[in-house]
């Protein structure tokens, strides 16, 4: 059983605007991340992604085999940790690929001691899918022994749920408990636990306020569960740069241990590595750990937990509102993002897109009856055609409006109304990085660029958002520096291409035209720290 518990896991994904890496660079990415500094970033962990990507078979292998080259032991100094795909979102068949794929790794580096021990399984809603993996875990290892003679342990290999939406986030606790119950029914043993809590599509699906609130409720529950079962619990935190997608950065980065306290690992995304520098992710690696550590996890009793859960109810209902409008203009954009990343496209044959909202499920989370009818009435989007989370939130951004703003300001004023300055002083109280997100956000807005792009429903409604936010946090839009004056004038001067080209959520432009935008969008993201 592996005792090494990570600070800092180093992942693929796309979110970096200054630099692409094919799948055959990411081996020797990943190897110099984990090796040691001052060669190497001295990062801890990779997460090698399978998940909805062109990722090859062999790739664990050459990452594994690579750092024992260096003397570095997977499984003891580092960890490497794949990302299988969700086989209901994609295939059983990839999903045992990359399975072989682990089994085969073990089997190679068995002489020199090191072991893959953990794969994280995306997109979890029920524990019956974490036993259905741990399945065909001990299928592969049956076929291994078969075959090889490997060893047949099939706790050999654990499981890491990765919780990504905020329904799901809400039920964690439940979740882990119905794990270890349906596990020892079916014979599998358990050691440590760890959960991994995403951020990304929990704020694209739901909003940034609802996505930070389920994950920190996420961490409560889940700890607690854990320690009722006599299990250590060690949660990893999965977010990127900008305030939407998590704001793990360097200068954010003991709020975001305050903010998530009693999490054991955090991810370090490609735009910290590459937009925001290897200074940065260095620096990471050797604070990340104590910051971490010096906090107990976070607790609620019933009562805080019922005023979060009507918090992220009362959040979640105006961001919905003005996602249903702006999705179509938002998705056409975001197929202008420049790919970071070898992943399958999100309109093909074998990729998928990510989910869409059910509010009638969160309803059935939220004890406040108020709250949880006015969700009801907010009719559930049909999915299957969303962007990805990063995606998303660079088309926003590169149209003036950054996604953190969105729904925020209505759901202040909403919550002012119901419980009064008290409920706003409550909410900053559970969420104490929420300011220092919106001012980071403030930074890149451009509520009269954005208005070029959005019907006048639509705008009125992010209009309110904007003056709300400025209003109750004291949180203008706009420039605060040289820096940030010339974002703005970058963003101004891309927006009649952006225009031309995407109207009215159809395409207009030819691939000359696709590939000026592309660049320009790129060089936005680099200011401001990450593509999306």
């Amino acid at each position: 059983m592996q005792t090494f518990i990570p600070a800092t896991m180093m992942t693929q994904h796309p979110d970096s605007a200054m630099r692409y890496v094919s799948v055959r660079d990411e081996p020797a990415e990943a190897i110099d991340a984990l090796t040691p500094q001052p060669v190497g970033l001295g990062l801890e962990e990779v997460m090698v992604d399978y998940e909805g990507k062109l990722t090859p078979y062999h790739q664990t292998a050459e990452i594994a085999l690579g750092l024992s080259e260096r003397g570095i032991v997977p499984g003891e100094d580092v960890l490497v940790t794949p990302r299988i795909p969700s086989a209901g979102k994609e295939t059983v068949f990839h999903q045992l690929m990359a399975l072989m794929s682990i089994i085969e790794s073990n089997f190679k580096l068995s002489e020199g001691g090191g072991r893959i021990g953990e794969v994280v399984v995306p997109m979890v809603e029920t524990a019956a899918e974490l036993v259905a993996v741990r399945r065909r875990i001990e299928d592969v290892i049956d076929l291994g022994h078969k075959e090889f003679g490997i060893p047949r342990d099939p706790d050999e290999v654990q499981v890491i749920p990765l919780i990504e939406e905020v329904p799901e986030l809400l039920g964690a606790g439940e979740l882990l408990d119905g794990y270890l119950e349906a596990a020892a029914d079916a014979g599998y043993g358990i050691g440590r636990l760890r959960v991994m809590f995403g951020r990304s599509d929990s704020a694209m699906v739901y909003g940034l306020v609802p996505s930070v609130l389920a994950v920190k409720v996420a961490i409560a529950d889940c700890h607690r569960r854990a320690a009722d079962a006599g299990k250590p619990l060690f949660p990893i935190l999965g977010g990127g740069v900008l305030p939407f997608r998590g704001h793990v950065s360097l200068d954010n980065l003991e709020r975001l241990a305050e903010d998530y306290a009693g999490t054991s690992t955090i991810t370090i995304q490609s735009g910290l590595r590459y937009d925001c520098g290897s200074e940065a992710a260095r620096q990471m690696a050797l604070r990340t750990r104590e910051l971490l550590e010096a906090r107990s996890p976070l607790a609620y009793d019933d009562e805080e937990r019922r005023f979060i859960e009507a918090l992220i109810g009362i959040f979640t209902i105006p961001y919905l509102e003005s996602f249903s409008r702006l999705i179509g203009a938002v998705t056409a954009m975001s197929d202008l993002i420049p790919r970071r990343r070898d992943r399958l496209a999100r309109k093909s044959a074998v990729g998928y897109a990510r989910d869409a909202a059910r509010p009638e499920k969160l309803a059935a989370r939220i004890g406040d009856g108020e709250v949880a009818a006015a969700l009801r009435e907010r009719a559930t989007l049909v999915g299957g055609d969303l962007p990805r989370a990063i995606s998303f939130t660079a088309a926003l951004y590169s149209m003036g409006l950054p996604p953190e703003f969105i729904g925020t300001g209505r759901g202040l004023v909403a919550v002012r109304e119901r419980f009064g300055q008290e409920g706003i002083d409550r909410l900053q109280e559970i969420y104490p990085g929420l300011a220092d997100s919106m001012k980071q956000a403030a930074r890149f807005a451009a509520p009269s660029i954005a208005a070029g792009h959005l019907d006048e429903e639509l705008m009125d409604q992010v209009r309110a958002d904007f003056e709300a936010v400025e209003g109750i946090l004291g949180i203008a839009a706009g420039p605060r520096d040289d820096d940030d004056r010339r974002y703005h004038m970058l963003l101004e001067t891309l927006q009649p291409m952006i225009r031309q080209l995407v109207s009215g959520g159809k395409w207009y432009g030819d691939a000359a035209d696709a590939d000026l935008v592309s660049d320009w969008v790129s060089r936005l993201g680099r200011l401001r720290g990450s593509l999306g």
